[in-house]
């Protein structure tokens, strides 16, 4: 029986509803049928609209409650992960190992009002740039930290932009992990904006967010702008063109660092579409630190086949060369060399979704840090193979 039948089904009663004089209980888009009506009825397509508008506000006003208003999102990744490490002199650095890991965050973010957001967010570990945990410790419990608190105001749906205060996902947008590694939250207060003009994307992003808290007066703090466009170019391609500016207040009297970083990055990514079977991603940055003169910059660039978020699988490669002091090694990727800075190498990394929410991944990293880059006269070796099954709710 198909809708438009129902709905004439509906029209019948409505008229009899109409003659006989509604009550009460009698939906809007019935009991508004007018004497004018009862002599020419409206048409199924008539009487059809208005009750789709009845259920799209009955679903409004369902939504209005908290359950429309809050949502808990989380995801649990299992890794299996073989390390090999080793210096030019043979030297085991007692890292040669097979390891199993896990890393579990559950967030909840709430629509507080029509220009209001918050939200919630714990994960495991504790290090910045990483929630892995490593298991097999007698089954102890494993630590699960704040990672997320959260304001944000967004007037008529972020037409000016969005301001956030707390401990905020990255406001800034990347296109490698090579200096910021995607757990790191930064905390302090920003401010995003995404628009378009013509057929052009702007984006912006400005943040003054604290690094280190002491007893004394000597912090240290960051401050970032950003700003970049996404641009067609003809019908095959789609380019994102950027610059970032991220400048630390007293870093080298901190004595997490051993520099001062004031740090310029370029960075871009290539689309294109319909030439192969599959789309193709290129990527890359390039970073220099104007605060020393050696060890002082870093590039990373990549190929990406294909999009797990829009398909069934993925795969890319990068390399790279991040200098010592080019950027704090704190935040960067923790999966590459072990994290920090002075690095270079390839990674190959491939996913694939066996269902909707369950997804399995792969990378391969072969890395090292030169003689330049470590405490010893040799370079080190760091291979790793990690193995992950990812699910998310």
């Amino acid at each position: 029986m198909n809708k438009k039948f129902i709905f004439g089904i509906a029209a019948s009663l409505a008229l009899s509803a109409a003659a006989f004089g509604a009550s009460k209980d009698t939906p809007a888009a019935v009991s508004t049928i007018t004497a004018e009506e009862i002599s020419t009825p409206p048409t199924n397509e008539e009487l059809l609209k208005r009750l789709e508008a009845l259920e799209e506000k009955q679903k409004e006003e369902s939504q209005s409650g908290w359950a429309g208003k809050v949502r808990v999102k989380g995801d649990v990744r299992y890794r299996f992960q073989h390390v090999e490490a080793e210096d030019t002199a043979g030297n085991d650095l007692s890292t040669t190992k097979n390891i199993q890991r896990i890393r579990a965050r559950l967030g909840v973010y709430a629509d507080v009002n029509n220009f209001t957001k918050a939200a919630i967010g714990m994960r495991t570990g504790e290090k910045a740039n990483s929630g892995n945990v490593t298991i097999g410790d007698g089954f102890d419990s494993k630590n699960f930290n704040l990672s997320l608190a959260y304001i944000a105001f967004d007037p008529e749906d972020a037409k000016y932009g969005t301001a956030t205060i707390g401990k905020m996902k990255q406001q800034w947008q990347n296109t490698t992990d090579m200096i910021w590694d995607s757990d790191v939250n930064p905390e302090g207060f920003a401010y995003a904006y995404a628009g378009k003009m013509k057929n052009t994307g702007l984006f912006t992003s400005a943040g003054y967010y604290r690094v280190v808290e002491t007893a004394t007066s000597t912090d240290c703090s960051l401050g970032q702008i950003q700003g970049g466009v996404i641009q067609p170019i003809g019908d095959k391609l789609k380019g994102t063109f950027g610059v970032s500016y991220y400048g630390y207040d007293n870093a080298k009297a901190v004595a997490l660092y051993p520099v001062g970083y004031k740090i310029t990055e370029l960075f871009f990514e290539l689309g294109v579409k319909d030439v192969g079977p599959v789309g193709i991603n290129f990527y890359g940055n390039v970073v220099s630190n104007s605060e020393v003169d050696t060890e002082d910059s870093g590039y990373c660039v990549g190929v990406k086949f294909s999009d797990a978020n829009k398909g069934k699988w993925e795969a890319k490669y990068d390399y790279r060369d991040l200098g010592l002091y080019a950027a704090p090694g704190a935040f960067t990727d923790s999966d590459f060399a072990d994290g920090g800075a002075g690095v270079k190498g390839s990674r190959i990394k491939g996913k694939y979704n066996f269902a909707k929410n369950l997804a399995a991944g792969l990378t391969y990293v072969y890395s090292e840090r030169t003689p330049a880059r470590t405490t010893t006269a040799f370079s080190q070796q760091f291979n790793s193979l990690m193995l992950d099954l990812m699910v998310s709710f």
